[in-house]
């Protein structure tokens, strides 16, 4: 029995052996197989760069002589260059025929199996420190080498893996990610209006909690970045984003990829700026081309508020795509507005505060309680907003509307207001024919003259509108470096522009330096035979305008330093000869306010000092404009219409117009509100004298409340004339 127990030990043992066995070489096996199919692709690839290497050898100009060193590293330059899984591959060939290198080595010095001697040499590879075992000094010798070349495969891992973890940050930092927004606020470009138009973002934003602002440009990411970090530092005006976040991404905006990589297929709404330092008309054509590649997109449903500088080429963009595109030409609405300001001093001001964010803005909304109300019914339905104007069902755009119109289902009641929730319907109790019947003296037209000092390149198109305004027999006189010869050229500009003709005005030509002294105390007018011998002096003027232009080279803080200067000179010369009419007891002229036109927002803390209240923050009030149309663009049919000489214009009117303050300074707004509806006006606010006729009071609060009114009160309206 023992005997029996002992021999099924052996057998027992003996087939553990045995199956211990088979297994090592079933392992052994497989491991050879492993490493031949992993070295096929490696010595394929090997083989493959070596035929093209005696190919080009036995093909190339015997001239050109090189070695197998400058072809192996010229090879390795193409393939690490033109792949991006170049550098993996690389390292996970060397890894491999290390291993085998191992593997094959360990087998013949120690006689192991295949298997046992791969597997220890990638803990070698891997683990640098469980060579230490190691007792025959082949093993040694063996295991030593491949721990060095396990050092370097390491070495060369952590290098690559830094490099692409570098390149994932540099792109980043070049804003190259996506953007994955939706219902954003998308710009195209930068310019100087930029970080003004993303402030009036971020104020229409507010009421929000904030919102998201992407800017897509050709500008570095971090020179745009560091640009709004300097403006939200800014000791004076700085820049409030107010909640909402900015995101940069630097990128052609006229390329698709571009567009797509910034979701402008997602955004609430797009605006195109127009480049700086091009010429208008490439710099238009370019705007063009936005047009189109905006239009190419899929699913692309919000409007986009495109930038021009050449009012000859609105129509460009109409023809392209109008259904998406409003046009805001820039020159054209500064131009005109700097023509109302010349004839309305402290106009600007009220303009600046209607279209900017801060304060009060233009609503349109349905009200469904108020179908079958006449306009004039309307006058007096809200606590905080004023109604201003009509949207119908139809489409049409109605500023001022005649008191009879009566709204109908659908209409939207333009209004001015603080929010587009902060104001609702009230009772209608207040006496809507409240002595409505009083019709003040208007202001009577009369002959003007005006000097213009500066030049600008739509002088024609302002010249057009200016005629417009005044009184036949007005004189227009034109102080400027440009030659007298070239001036009529340059009304032409270019031949896209018909002969300037005037019906009103008589223009009187002055070649001279606005910022030298000599040429401003005394302005001879010329022709293109030399002076005519009349002459002008600054107290001669009814209204006096400072012109900037960028477009001779200047940026603006030079253009500005231009203007102020021109604006001290003429105020410190109007004192003088004010003086010296008092000394020689003649009756001088009301000396008028000089307006000058101001580029750089940082420039307003100077004005103060030059004592200049009546001044046109021309970008500021473009950079306005421009939002306003981004989040309503009716308001850009609304805006321009405002600023055009036909139809309703916004006037400065004294408060005698609608009270007799003789015997009723004691009145409500409400009150004046309908009165100047008897005489077919909105009122949106007024000025008072007592707080030095400066301070703009839109959509004022407590309507119906009354107060006193005194001589020198302006009454901000909506008029015909």
């Amino acid at each position: 029995m023992e005997e029996s127990g002992e021999d099924c030990t052996l057998e027992a043992s003996g087939f553990k052996n045995d199956s211990g066995q088979y297994y090592e070489k079933t392992m052994s096996v497989w491991s050879v197989l492993f490493m031949i199919g992993g070295c096929y692709p490696i010595l394929k690839f090997l083989w493959i760069e070596y035929r093209h290497a005696t190919s080009k050898l036995r093909s190339m100009d015997e001239r050109l002589h090189f070695t197998w060193s400058e072809q192996i590293e010229y090879r390795l330059d193409y393939h690490l260059s033109s792949s991006k899984w170049a550098k993996p591959g690389l390292l996970m060939s060397f890894t491999f025929l290390l291993i085998v290198f191992g593997s094959a080595s360990l087998t013949l010095v120690d006689d192991v199996p295949v298997s046992t001697s791969a597997w220890q040499a990638w803990t070698y590879v891997a683990d640098p420190g469980t060579h230490a075992d190691a007792e025959s000094m082949g093993h040694k010798v063996v295991s030593f080498i491949i721990t060095i070349g396990g050092m370097i495969v390491f070495a060369l891992l952590i290098g690559i893996i830094s490099e692409v973890i570098g390149e994932k940050v540099d792109r980043l930092k070049e804003g190259k990610a996506r953007v994955l927004e939706a219902n954003h606020t998308l710009i195209l470009g930068w310019s100087d209006k930029a970080l003004a138009i993303i402030q009036e973002i971020a104020y229409a934003n507010e009421s929000e909690s904030g919102g998201t602002i992407v800017i897509l440009a050709n500008h570095p990411k971090n020179e745009m970045e560091e640009l709004l970090s300097a403006a939200i530092e800014a000791r004076e005006h700085g820049l409030q984003l107010l909640g909402s976040q900015v995101i940069f991404r630097c990128g052609d905006p006229l390329m698709e990829k571009s567009l797509r990589q910034v979701s402008a297929s997602s955004a609430r709404s797009i605006i195109a700026l127009s480049p700086d330092g091009l010429d208008p008309d490439e710099a238009d054509s370019r705007m063009i081309r936005q047009v189109l590649a905006l239009k190419a997109l899929a699913n692309l449903k919000c409007h986009v508020v495109v930038e021009m500088q050449d009012i000859d080429n609105k129509n460009l963009v109409d023809l392209v795509e109008p259904n998406i595109s409003e046009v805001v030409v820039a020159h054209d609405v500064i131009g005109r507005l700097m023509i109302q300001c010349s004839r309305a001093p402290g106009l600007a001001n009220v303009i600046e505060e209607l279209i900017g964010f801060q304060g009060s803005e233009l609503y349109f909304a349905e009200w469904p309680e108020l179908v079958g109300s006449t306009f004039f019914q309307v006058t007096c339905r809200f606590d905080d907003a004023i109604p201003a104007g009509v949207k119908t069902a139809k489409g049409q755009i109605l500023i001022n509307p005649t008191n009879d119109y009566r709204l109908q289902a659908g209409d939207k009641l333009l209004c001015l207001a603080e929010d587009n929730d902060s104001y609702t319907l009230n009772k209608g109790t207040f006496p809507i024919d409240a002595k409505k019947s009083f019709r003040g003296k208007n202001p009577v037209q009369r002959v003007e003259k005006l000097l213009f000092c500066g030049w600008r390149r739509d002088m024609a198109d302002m010249i057009k509108q200016l005629d417009d305004y005044v009184q036949k027999g007005s004189e227009l006189w034109l102080l400027n470096v440009v030659p007298t010869s070239e001036r009529r050229v340059l009304f032409l500009d270019k031949g896209n522009k018909e002969d300037l003709t005037t019906e009103n005005l008589t223009i009187k030509h002055v070649v001279g330096n606005p910022i030298v002294r000599r040429d401003l105390l005394k302005l001879e007018a010329s022709d293109d035979n030399g002076r005519t011998g009349e002459v002008a002096y600054l107290d001669d003027f009814d209204s006096l305008l400072i012109l900037a232009d960028v477009e001779n080279g200047t940026d603006m803080q030079s253009s500005d330093s231009r203007s102020l200067s021109t604006l001290l000179l003429i105020q410190d010369l109007q004192q003088k000869l004010q003086k010296q009419h008092q000394q020689e007891n003649r009756k001088a002229k009301p000396l008028c306010a000089p307006i000058s036109e101001i580029l750089d927002t940082r420039t307003r803390s100077l004005l103060s000092v030059a004592n200049c209240k009546s001044y046109v923050m021309s970008n500021q009030i473009i950079s306005s404009l421009i939002a306003q149309v981004a989040e309503e663009r009716d308001l850009n049919y609304v805006l321009s219409d405002l600023l055009c000489a036909e139809g309703s214009e916004i006037y400065l009117r004294q408060v005698s117009c609608y009270l007799d303050l003789a015997n009723e300074s004691y009145e409500s707004f409400w009150n004046i509100s309908l009165r100047a509806r008897g005489m077919r006006q909105v009122v949106l606010g007024y000025k008072l004298q007592q707080a030095g006729g400066s301070k703009v009071v839109l959509n004022p609060p407590n309507k119906s409340a009354k107060r006193t009114w005194a001589e020198g009160d302006t009454i901000i309206v909506i008029a015909l004339e």
